[in-house]
């Protein structure tokens, strides 16, 4: 793929870098060998490097190599924006369109890809498998891939975008499926893939006849529970005709012996009519006997409720009478009660005088005593005041100007002498304040002896209060008792009445259980005489034998009748089970014939996935790959060799070697190094390193590719990937893309460094920043 011109027109990078709506780029005109795009941060140059391609992704703005991974629209400004690239590939010029358009806040996006024909006309590209490109991007998609090959295995190859991700990160099935890309045996995947749904069809189709023969097999099993169920019903008929038989015979047996009593019954109508009587006759006595019983037990109870009721009456009176004592003390207790209550009362009013003397007392010896502690803290701040005074003013006379003119108006001295003025005055002060608190001291003196008896005064008050209501409470109770003295003789006759009561109760219930024994040995007696007559007249009588006779008979018909409902039921039942037995065991005849299918489905399903695993990533892709990787990793060593010298190696292991010492297929690139005889992955080298060797690995699978591959990329791409190297590295990172230009007979590089010594090594440059003027 050789990009000879390019048209951007709406896009931000362009904006922001270079002030312009569009830029165009004449590619076609240009030297081979090394193209440099030079310019600042944020001139456009990734923007341009971005577009170089046909490929519906900015690879250094997508998350990863995927179109669904990345969105033009975010990187477009105005209601109209476009690429248009043309390119050349395998000596065919094509030109990729892209148009977007947002008149709202939904744009539309269109993608033609068209290739001009000999007569210099541009035609729609249709695609070998008949893909048109018809502005979609799905088919747009395939029709590039089908000239170029997939966007993964050109990004890996021949295009190093910023922040790309490297090789040594890629999974084991990834880096699979992008080395059976590039080495043109990506159909062997397709093929398997084939193969692994022709095995997932038939897997299908096996899934449908298991499940027939489940079915199948389950009828089988209901075959079997048939014909176990027909044996078991024909030996039900068989025991139920048996005993039908029977029940037959017994019934004719009871039919004879009714035939015989129904002869006796003629000869014995008195016996009959003399049961009869007897049988009336025991009813009545029955009833008399019952009615005893109930009478008796009525009668029973109602004199025991009554004996209850008078034993609470009782023990009540009793309860009056246990108090005689104290209710005839009753009296006394009241007359002393009122006496001590008379007293407590003369008592409590004195007190109560001689405390209402003494509380007037009591408040002002508190008054004097609270205006004592004022004039005692009064007088001791005027006392210090004064002291204060006193020794301000004694430098009146201590100066040596004493006794001069000049002392009187000394301003030094005007605080002395107003301490001495005020000093005067705080001495009349305190000596007013100690006359006033010798004058309240006296009368504090005088009361405290006083009110000292006020406190001895109200314990007598509370503990004569105390007394008159325990003297209450005594008469009170005292006067109640009292008053149920009248009660006495009443509860003494109301005593001896209800024990009379009791006694003519107990009398009662002795005569009724009497009563009630003598009327029931009577009735007894006479029940048993009755069924003594009935016993001895029955031995003739044969009503009761008939009758049960005929019970027999009756339940022997019914029971034959169901027998023979369910005799009927069984035949029914046994001749539907043997139609249903029949119909599954002709349902049953392809049962082998499905069961071989299954057999041949399942025999030629396994074929295909071992034909699908033979075919993909763990045959011979694996293989081919295997057969690669000793010519891969010699080719990158060689690029190593000749850019960066001998100390680096690297060895691509496309197997890995379990625990157990067996060999799985995988893939690991692991660097020697020949300074520091080490071997490591990688991913733990140094920033700068991982990015000489990630390199080295791209621009060596670019070459196997031009040389073994057959794939005619004819330009490569690289976007600021000497960023981590050393001035040193950078000059044989530039002569390693001259080398990978010379091997792999590429036409140009592209290439972005912020490095002026790498752009002066350039055969041509493409300055942004002319653009932008």
């Amino acid at each position: 793929m050789r990009p000879l011109g390019l048209t951007l027109e709406g896009f931000l990078g362009v904006r922001d870098g270079m002030r312009r709506e569009s830029v165009t780029l004449d590619l076609e005109s240009l030297p081979t060998g090394l193209i440099a795009l030079t310019g600042p941060n944020g001139a456009g140059k990734s923007t341009l490097m971005d577009n170089l391609h046909p490929y519906r992704i900015m690879p250094s703005r997508a998350a990863k190599l995927s179109v669904d991974a990345f969105s033009y629209w975010d990187h477009l400004f105005g209601a109209q924006a476009q690429k248009i690239l043309e390119w050349e590939h395998a000596n065919v010029r094509y030109r990729s369109t892209f148009a977007f358009r947002k008149p709202g806040k939904t744009g539309k996006a269109e993608y033609f890809l068209a290739w001009r024909d000999r007569a210099g006309l541009w035609q729609p590209y249709i695609a070998p498998d008949g893909t048109r490109s018809d502005g979609k991007a799905e088919t747009y998609d395939r029709c590039v891939e089908s000239v170029c090959g997939s966007l993964e295995s050109f990004f890996t190859s021949a295009f190093s975008a910023q922040n790309r991700r490297p090789l040594a990160s890629y999974s084991t099935g990834e880096m699979k499926s992008l080395l059976a890309e590039l080495l043109h045996i990506d159909h062997l995947c397709a093929l398997s893939a084939k193969a692994a749904d022709v095995a997932r069809l038939l897997a299908g189709k096996l899934d449908s006849i298991q499940r027939e023969l489940a079915s199948l097999a389950h009828r089988r099993e209901l075959v079997e529970a048939t014909e176990r169920a027909i044996a078991s019903d024909a030996e039900s008929i068989a025991a139920a005709r048996r005993e039908r038989e029977g029940l037959q015979a017994t019934a004719q047996t009871l039919g004879q012996q009714r035939a015989t009593l129904a002869a006796k019954q003629a000869e014995s109508a008195t016996v009959e009519a003399r049961l009869r009587e007897l049988a009336k006759r025991r009813a009545e006595v029955q009833a008399s006997l019952d009615a005893v019983v109930v009478d008796a037990g009525a009668v029973t109870r109602r004199l025991d409720g009554r004996r209850t009721a008078l034993l609470q009456t009782c023990v009540s009176h009793e309860a009056t009478l246990a108090q005689r004592a104290r209710i005839e003390g009753a009296q006394a207790q009241c007359d002393e009660a009122r006496l001590v209550i008379g007293r407590e009362e003369a008592r409590i009013q004195t007190l109560q005088t001689a405390i209402a003397t003494l509380e007037p007392k009591h408040t002002a010896l508190t008054e004097a005593s609270a205006v004592l502690t004022a004039l005692e803290s009064q007088g001791r701040t005027k006392a210090d005041l004064l002291q204060t005074l006193e020794q301000q003013a004694s430098v009146v006379g201590q100066v040596p100007c004493a006794g001069h003119a000049m002392h009187a108006t000394c301003p030094l001295l005007a605080q002395a002498r107003s301490s001495a003025q005020q000093a005067g005055e705080q001495r009349l002060a305190v000596r007013d304040l100690r006359e006033q608190y010798r004058t309240k001291k006296a009368l504090a003196d005088g009361l405290s002896p006083v009110v000292g008896e006020l406190a001895s005064k109200r314990e007598e008050l509370r503990a004569a209060t105390d007394a008159l209501a325990s003297a209450r409470r005594t008469l009170q109770a005292a006067t109640e008792l009292a008053a149920r003295k009248p009660l006495l003789d009443a509860a003494a006759v109301a005593l001896a009445q209800v024990k009379t009561e009791l006694a003519d109760i107990g009398v009662q219930l002795v005569q009724v259980a009497q009563r009630r024994e003598a009327d029931t040995t009577r009735l007894q007696g006479q029940l048993r005489d009755i069924d003594s007559e009935v016993s001895r007249l029955a031995a003739h009588d044969v009503t009761a034998a008939i009758a049960e006779l005929d019970r027999q008979l009756l339940v022997n018909r019914e029971a034959t009748a169901a027998l023979d409902g369910r005799i009927e039921t069984l035949i029914r039942q046994h001749a539907t089970r043997e139609t249903q037995r029949d119909a599954m065991k002709t349902e049953l005849a392809g049962f082998d014939a499905t069961r071989t299918q299954a057999e041949r489905l399942s025999d030629e399903i396994a074929q295909w996935k071992l034909l699908a695993r033979g075919l993909g990533n763990d045959g011979l892709v694996a293989l081919t790959i295997d057969d690669a990787g000793p010519a891969l990793t010699q080719t990158v060593n060689d690029l190593l060799l000749a850019c960066y010298g001998p100390r680096f190696t690297v060895e691509i292991r496309t197997q890995r070697e379990l625990a157990n010492g067996d060999l799985r297929e995988g893939f690991e690139i692991l660097v020697h190094d020949g300074d520091n005889d080490s071997t490591k992955a990688v991913s733990v080298m140094s920033g700068g390193q991982k990015v000489w060797v990630n390199e080295c690995l791209t621009r060596g699978i670019a070459l196997y590719m031009a040389s073994n591959a057959g794939q005619p990329y004819q330009t490569l791409f690289s976007d600021e990937s000497d960023g981590p190297l050393d001035p040193e590295r950078k000059l044989q990172f530039m002569r390693m893309k001259r080398e990978v230009l010379r091997q792999g007979g590429y036409e140009r590089e592209y290439f972005i460094s912020q490095t002026p010594e790498l752009v002066e090594q350039a055969d041509a440059v493409i300055d942004v920043v002319a653009l932008a003027a």
